[in-house]
């Protein structure tokens, strides 16, 4: 049985008839069931965990990325299936997936084709599309056997599930059991010194970021600051509904 998680903001009017959409097209694929709202005063992983107690076998995400950050937490490593109905944004996430937004999504959730995907992990809290640092100059040790240290300023990005659309990269696979480490620098180049970017691709399961000053890092749109930061990952522990348009 599935619980429908709605995020706070859906409650706005401009949203009334997409969820009323949204409520039928479930209905008549016979997968309607709870819903959930979360709220200002409720803790939101409490709320999912209580759910599960009670036998739920599916936990969709009606709201935007943020949505399902909020979740994955509580479902990671346990047989509940997260499923994703897009609503508002960004919602890049249910695009890297494969899935439509507002009530097309129930399509997708009918057929229920599921992938059992990675996450990341630092400092003992996960992520599950990616984690970046501006202006990376720290010690960066891989997989605890070698270490890189950037001679200039350059940008960091460890990716579970993630790829920059503008660019057309393609999307990491979240299902590798590594995550995707790029490393980018501008290096000088001819007669005038311009710097050119130059980018480095390693794929890891471990990493550890050693810095002298605090920096912050981003993970999931979420900042940490801190001077030691240890980074892994854990194969397959969520289970996701995917449309037929996923990206990797």
């Amino acid at each position: 049985m599935y619980r429908y998680i709605y995020d706070e903001f859906t409650q706005d009017k401009r949203f009334e008839k997409d969820l009323l959409n949204i409520e039928n097209r479930l209905t008549d694929l016979g997968i309607a069931g709870k819903i959930v709202r979360m709220a200002l005063f409720r803790n939101v992983q409490e709320m999912v965990r209580d759910e599960i107690r009670h036998g739920t076998t599916g936990v969709i995400a009606v709201g935007n990325d943020e949505t399902v950050h909020k979740v994955i937490d509580v479902i990671s490593g346990t047989d509940v299936v997260l499923g994703i109905i897009p609503l508002g944004g960004p919602n890049e996430l249910a695009r890297m997936l494969g899935v439509p937004d507002g009530v097309a999504a129930c399509d997708v959730l009918s057929a229920r084709i599921i992938e059992k995907i990675d996450v990341g992990i630092v400092n003992g809290k996960r992520f599950l599309t990616s984690l970046s640092v501006s202006k990376f100059c720290s010690e960066l040790t891989c997989d605890g056997t070698y270490r890189v240290t950037p001679d200039v300023e350059g940008h960091l990005e460890v990716r579970n599930l993630a790829g920059d659309a503008s660019r057309n990269e393609r999307i990491s696979d979240p299902t590798d059991g590594r995550l995707e480490t790029v490393i980018r620098v501008g290096v000088k180049h001819g007669w005038f010194g311009r710097r050119r970017m130059c980018e480095s691709v390693l794929p890891l399961t471990q990493l550890a970021i050693r810095s002298e000053k605090p920096i912050a890092i981003t993970a999931d749109g979420e900042e940490m600051i801190g001077t030691r930061f240890d980074i892994g990952i854990e194969p397959s522990v969520i289970r996701v509904i995917s449309g037929r348009g996923r990206k990797f």
